[in-house]
């Protein structure tokens, strides 16, 4: 096991080709990045995330643009305390040396998973059963639930804060047309090990045996969950079926 290190992220995002290129990256500083983790450095040799400067709403970060540290599985050897932020339109874990302003952005295929306040993630290559990219998992018996966001740069000369950008952004500027498009999606991971897509609550229940099913209904409508969020919902479907 390799030993703690503690990296911290600055905030970057990534442009789809189709739109202007970003400027090219900037060697000597990237070198300069990599000199300074030492032993460390292998984690630091994705390509550096590319800064850009167009005017954009929203952001292209899963969630947030704030980092949160964690631990990383990188090309199977743990690193621990390494704050860590993700990509979600270029589906790439972001990693940065406390300090520097230089970020790297790791591929799904090199990072076989990161924690990060309990949350569990996963990287998936290309060539896989599911889509390229980086998945939260929901829960830990033999049944599990993949959840994917994946962030479309698109554009609009309507209003679209909220529910049609998928998210709200406070700082939304109205005079500016591009914008972070926010989708995901679910997989349902049988105990077998077999994926399949599912959308909304009634298909994740049937993923189930009928008695399972009746048995998993009883124990939501005992518990009030029918009126949760879709990720609190499919949480508790999964810890009821592991009853």
């Amino acid at each position: 096991m390799r030993k703690a290190i503690l990296l911290t992220i600055s905030s970057v995002f990534a442009l789809l080709a189709a739109f202007p290129p970003a400027s090219a990256q900037d060697q000597t500083e990237l070198k300069a990045f990599q000199a300074a983790a030492g032993d460390r450095s292998v984690l630091f040799r994705g390509k550096q995330q590319a800064r850009y400067s167009f005017p954009a709403n929203g952001h292209p970060y899963w969630e947030q643009t704030g980092f949160q540290s964690g631990d990383i599985v990188f090309e199977g050897n743990l690193y621990r305390n390494v704050t860590v932020n993700i990509d979600a339109l270029a589906q790439r874990v972001l990693v940065q040396l406390q300090g520097s302003p230089v970020a790297v952005a790791l591929s799904p295929a090199q990072v076989s998973s990161f924690s990060v306040n309990g949350r569990q993630f996963v990287g998936i290559g290309p060539g896989k059963s599911l889509p390229e990219g980086i998945y939260e998992v929901f829960g830990e018996g033999p049944e599990r639930i993949y959840k994917h966001i994946r962030k479309r740069l698109e554009s609009s000369v309507n209003n679209v804060n909220g529910d049609p950008i998928g998210y709200y952004d406070e700082n939304y500027r109205a005079s500016v047309t591009r914008y972070f498009a926010y989708a995901s999606s679910y997989y349902f991971r049988d105990a077998a090990g077999q994926f399949s897509p599912f959308k909304g609550k009634g298909a994740l229940l049937r993923k189930f045996p009928n008695r399972k099913r009746e048995v998993i209904r009883r124990e939501l409508r005992a518990a009030g969950i029918y009126g949760s969020d879709f990720d609190a919902y499919c949480k508790a479907v999964l810890y009821f079926a592991a009853l």
